[in-house]
């Protein structure tokens, strides 16, 4: 399968319809899909290659590509957030404009993902352990 396949399902996904002004250019969809990439290998135990020309191979199975788009929409929501950080709050008379919430949105929306995301890949994987590694303290003394 094809990344610019990829990128378009993920782009119905989170509901980008304008093709003037996306939210997200085609290489951050592409950085989003690379990152889930590598978390579905990691956590599902698979070799998902992407080659030079933007080919993945082996094939992407069906319930791989619904884990993948999952992921990549954490990464996505991310993303926006990020790129809503900077958005302001004004009023003229009647008028108020307020988009300062829009990253709280964007991170719960990613919370949600995620939470979807490590549900399905606990069904398929019960050897999953919520994407957190175990934590082992180092003590160290004073001499």
């Amino acid at each position: 399968m094809a990344l610019s396949d990829l990128i378009q399902a993920l782009r119905l996904e989170y509901y980008d319809r304008d093709e003037n002004s996306p939210l997200l250019e085609d290489e951050q969809l592409e950085r989003a899909l690379r990152r889930a990439i590598v978390s579905i290998n990691k956590d599902l135990k698979r070799s998902y290659v992407v080659d030079n020309q933007g080919s993945m191979s082996p094939d992407l199975e069906d319930d791989d590509k619904e884990v993948l788009l999952l992921s990549a929409l954490t990464v996505v929501c991310r993303m926006m957030q990020a790129k809503t950080a900077r958005n302001f709050s004004f009023s003229s008379g009647d008028k108020k404009v307020d988009k300062t919430k829009q990253p709280a949105y964007w991170a719960e929306l990613g919370r949600s993902y995620q939470a979807q995301y490590s549900q399905t890949v606990s069904e398929r994987n019960p050897e999953y352990g919520g994407g957190v590694p175990d934590v082992i303290p180092q003590i160290y003394g004073q001499d």
